[in-house]
């Protein structure tokens, strides 16, 4: 099509296409809430998608009235497809590089493919209705202006009719209804209208309009009293007058089309090409945000004017370089040519078919050796799940092979494209095709099943850390088993003869030069050491990395495995950032600390006269426990009765508070971590979990169990979660009791309709080891009544109906609080039944008991308001009669308000007024004269202190004493998270 008739604009023209502009990006911001402030807001909010609606309408027709001199040829699609492309790959990086963490492969796939992925309906909708203009232009030739009428209002009163106003345009297979306003255009602009003909329409329009404004807020208030007063309002489309299939809509833009119908006649194709990129920048789904991300003044409004006459200039600029390079770029041009050579559609697509088969058969061994790779790499995910079942909660599985390609698409490419560059590296190396494939399959699958067999043995994938265990093959091989070593020899014969035919009877020589290949090998290299950033938080690697849905969550390492696959999920590993490293750090340092502390705890013990080994210590997590009257806004019905009466009764005879969780609605393992250990969650670099990234590292882990000669976990729930199993053996702990474990759980019993055993099941175990033992000992007992959901599990529900605040704000959440509610009643009953119990005994038993974080019902947004209070659990240490009468402290006063979970250590310990060791006496220091310690709840990274009235306080207040304490405390936790573990061997430094 001739482009050239003129290379400028008139001023009317260049004005009209700025205004086009300004309107068309202006859209990309919602200001139907600003509008509703003004005088008649309820009417004017409606305004800005009424515009947004009309603009799908008035685009497609002045396309349609410039296309509509002659035929158009199908190459013209092309072009608008690839200024698209072009457009949203320069917009996607920028936005990239503005804002790294927005990168995602399913956004990348948006990129070059937006009419399969509905970037822009509008943009779809252009480019469907060139490829329908060569039968529209002879259609609407051969029918007469009446004919031409008749059929465009039937299409346009069916579509509306037919729809009821519903039509979703934001998807592209609706951009199919834009090719009739597209029809509108092409019959209207050379059809002549009567001056009488224009003026109706043009009265019809305005009429049109009021309509749709003042009938939109009308429907809209019909709809909302409706649903308010108990009546279904869900049943019919409240916004179908300014839909874009909507007649009155239509009757307003075209009344807009008529007035201004002799410009739109004056442009050309040039300048509807320049509004590709317009119309790509309008519906883009980043657009949006990206406007949003720059800052420039103090007010909103001057920010968003800026920003659309930044896209605006970017929109021209966009057009000139389209213009005059785009289509001389080689691979381009070459596509125009020989589409130009095609008479029609149908001669288009034979073409492109011929072409996408012959580039098959050229690049086949490309294609086959992908394709395998892809097929093992999705085989490797398949492998690690349960009988083709992946668990995506605590209480929900699903088919593996539907979730992964449906959600795990891109962790799948990603372990393809290691896979390629292992097979590259190989290949580079033998130099033989079938050799390399070969190596590269047997090691993928090889890898595979050993993370499988590890996991049914101990409930954990390998980890980097345990490769040098490969070399110890005569305890290894107990462990896999005879027969599977057997199986395992067998298919390597198998797979060495194999490869051995295929390299003589079938050799494959991929095409590519020796230096080409060892560019090739080179890049694989280099791809390899990419895991060494996947941690680092901030980096582009690290961003790219989690674009392809490789985001691991270190907190359930079987889950880890199924959904990120055996290799992805090892390269994880390899290099986590958990701490800064100290600048004196050494053994030195910690054999000085242990010395300096040594002295700490000899004051301490002057003053101390119980052995910690003769008492029994019982560490109680319980599940997602808060007191609900904590809750924020929270309001119980006095009608309902206190759900936590009994434990709030703690308050007056034990020590009694709230312990800063470091996690909202989950995390669990985390705080359990920090009361074994007294080490903090907030002295890390990184969001991590100590269970699966730190643990695992070393072959011996110090935790408060070690001062005692029988430690024991009872956890009524599976065992695996956290790599539990396997952590509990570095911990030295001499019995795990869990569901399916060889230490049978007792009286299990589930309340109503609950999956989880109740808390009443939790301490009747607990009782029983308590029993079991004599002397003293050491149990960590954890509960799973409260996980998560909250499905109305409890029948006669007192607490239904009687909850209420600002934050409850909807029947699901006000269901799933009673739920809860009720949940903690049965709690508190069983505490008190378990406290009874205790004090009947008779030797020293002191309960730790501790809720681990909030339930997940509240929104996570609301914790920016309430930072402190929805991470506050509450904490009680009780003292049974017999270790009162024996030394114990009833009930603690100082410094027992705000805690944090790394503190119950040093608090027991004062509590049972036993003797410490020289890191129990760092930890009683760090309780006594430092605030709260807690991770950063600001979501930054680092720690946070907080006061005892709940204030957060500011580090630098610190005193210079209270700055080396906490020194020596960052000190000696680096050695047992990223360290060498010096402390284990500085005698007697932890027992």
């Amino acid at each position: 099509m001739d482009t050239k008739k003129k290379n400028t604009l008139t001023v009317g023209q260049f004005f009209a296409l700025l205004l086009a502009t300004f309107i068309m990006l202006a859209q990309i911001y919602s200001f139907g809430g600003s509008l509703a402030r003004f005088p008649l807001g309820s009417i004017l909010k409606f305004i800005p998608t009424t515009a947004e609606n009309a603009t799908m309408i008035f685009v497609p027709m002045i396309f349609g009235a410039v296309y509509s001199k002659k035929k158009v040829h199908p190459a013209e699609a092309f072009r608008y497809w690839i200024m698209a492309v072009v457009t949203l790959v320069i917009f996607y990086l920028v936005y990239f590089f503005k804002s790294p963490s927005s990168f995602t492969m399913w956004k990348l796939w948006g990129v070059f493919f937006p009419v399969l992925t509905s970037t822009s309906v509008l943009l779809a909708g252009l480019i469907f209705s060139i490829l329908a203009q060569p039968y529209i232009y002879e259609l609407q030739r051969k029918l007469t202006t009446k004919q031409n009428v008749l059929l465009l209002g039937l299409l346009t009163l069916v579509g509306f009719a037919t729809s009821a106003g519903t039509l979703n345009f934001k998807y592209s297979i609706f951009g199919l209804y834009f090719i009739l306003y597209f029809a509108w255009g092409m019959f209207l602009v050379n059809t002549p209208l009567s001056q009488k003909a224009k003026i109706w329409s043009i009265i019809s329009g305005i009429i049109s309009f009021f309509v749709v404004i003042i009938g939109v807020a009308g429907f809209n208030g019909v709809y909302w009293y409706q649903l308010l007063s108990g009546r279904s309002g869900g049943g019919w489309n409240r916004n179908f007058l300014n839909n874009p299939t909507s007649p009155f809509l239509f009757l307003v833009v075209l009344a807009v089309f008529l007035i201004f119908i002799k410009l739109i006649k004056s442009f050309t194709v040039r300048e509807m090409r320049y509004l590709i990129p317009v119309v790509v920048f309008m519906q883009a789904p980043i657009s949006k945000n990206f406007m949003l991300s720059f800052r420039f003044t103090g007010s909103a409004g001057i920010n968003e004017l800026l920003m659309i006459l930044f896209m605006m200039l970017a929109s021209l600029a966009l057009a000139v370089l389209y213009e005059k390079y785009l289509y001389q770029v080689r691979p381009i041009r070459r596509v125009l040519i020989d589409l130009s050579k095609q008479d029609n559609l149908a001669e288009v697509i034979q073409l492109a078919w011929k072409n996408f088969t012959n580039w098959i058969k050229q690049h086949h061994v490309k294609v086959l050796t992908w394709s395998w790779f892809y097929i093992l790499s999705f085989l490797s995910f398949l492998i690690e799940s349960d009988n083709l079942r992946i668990q995506i909660t605590t209480a929900t599985d699903i088919n593996a092979v539907i979730f992964l390609l449906g959600t795990r698409f891109f962790a799948i490419i990603l372990t393809t494209i290691f896979l390629d560059a292992l097979f590259s590296i190989f290949y580079f190396i033998t130099t033989r095709y079938w050799t390399s494939t070969i190596l590269v399959s047997v090691i993928t699958i090889g890898w595979a099943i050993a993370n499988k067999v590890k996991l049914n043995l101990r409930g954990e994938p390998i980890y980097p850390s345990e490769l040098s265990e490969a070399t110890n093959f005569k305890t290894l091989a107990p462990m896999v088993g005879n027969q599977l070593l057997i199986v395992i020899g067998i298919a390597l014969v198998i797979v060495i003869a194999l490869d051995i035919y295929l390299e003589v009877k079938h050799p494959i020589k991929k095409k590519g030069s020796w230096k080409r290949r060892g560019i090739w090998a080179l890049l694989s290299l280099l791809l390899f050491l990419t895991p060494l950033r996947f941690n680092h938080d901030g980096g582009i690697i690290y961003y790219i990395n989690r674009g392809f849905d490789n985001k691991q969550s270190f907190r359930n390492p079987e889950r880890d495995i199924q959904i990120n696959g055996p290799v992805l999920n090892f390269l994880n590993y390899i290099d986590l950032q958990v701490m800064n490293k100290p600048e004196n750090y050494s053994a030195a340092t910690i054999q000085h600390l242990n010395e300096k502390y040594s002295k700490v705890a000899a004051e301490i013990n002057k003053t101390r006269k119980n052995d910690l080994s003769k008492q029994t210590i019982v560490f109680n997590l319980s599940e997602s426990f808060v007191d609900p009257y904590t809750i924020p806004t929270i309001k119980i019905d006095k009608s309902a009765p206190n759900p936590v009466k009994f434990i709030q009764s703690m308050e007056s005879r034990a020590t009694y508070g709230n312990m800063l969780s470091a996690g909202y609605g989950g995390g669990t393992a985390n705080m359990e971590w920090e009361t074994l250990t007294g080490l903090n969650m907030g002295m890390f670099k990184t969001t991590l979990t100590p269970y699966v990234q730190v643990v695992p590292k070393y072959k011996y882990y110090p935790t408060i169990g070690m001062d005692f000669g029988m430690k024991s976990a009872i956890h009524p729930f599976i065992g695996s979660y956290y790599s539990r199993v396997e952590d509990y053996k570095r911990f030295k702990f001499d019995k795990f009791a869990y569901v399916g474990s060889k230490y049978k759980i007792i009286d299990q019993k589930k309340l109503g309709k609950s999956t989880y055993n109740s808390d009443f099941t939790t301490y009747a175990n607990g009782i029983k080891q308590i029993n079991s033992e004599k002397g003293g000992q050491f149990i960590n007992l954890i509960s799973i009544q409260n996980h998560m959901p909250y499905n109305n599990w409890y029948p006669n529900n007192e607490y239904m109906g009687k909850i209420s605040g600002e934050l409850f704000n909807s029947s699901a959440v006000k269901e799933q609080i009673a739920t809860y509610v009720k949940g903690v009643q049965y709690t508190d009953q069983a505490v008190k039944k378990f406290i009874g119990q205790i004090d009947k005994i008779n030797k020293p038993i002191t309960i730790v008991f501790y809720g681990d974080h909030y339930p997940s019902i509240l929104s996570q947004s609301y914790t920016s308001k309430y930072p402190v209070q929805m991470h506050s659990t509450r904490y009680f240490i009780y003292s049974n009669k017999y270790a009162r009468e024996h030394g114990a402290k009833a009930k603690l006063t100082n410094k027992t308000n705000y805690v944090n979970t790394s503190d119950f250590i040093a608090l027991m310990l004062e509590q049972t007024n036993s003797k410490v060791t020289p890191y129990q006496a760092l930890l009683t220091e760090v309780h006594e004269k430092l605030p709260a310690i807690t991770i950063n709840y600001e979501g930054d990274k680092g720690f946070e202190l907080i006061d005892q009235k709940g204030n957060k306080v500011d580090p630098k207040t610190l005193t210079s004493d209270q700055q080396a304490l906490l020194r020596d405390y960052e000190e000696v936790q680096y050695d047992m998270t990223a360290g060498q573990a010096y402390g284990l061997k500085a005698k007697g430094f932890y027992k």
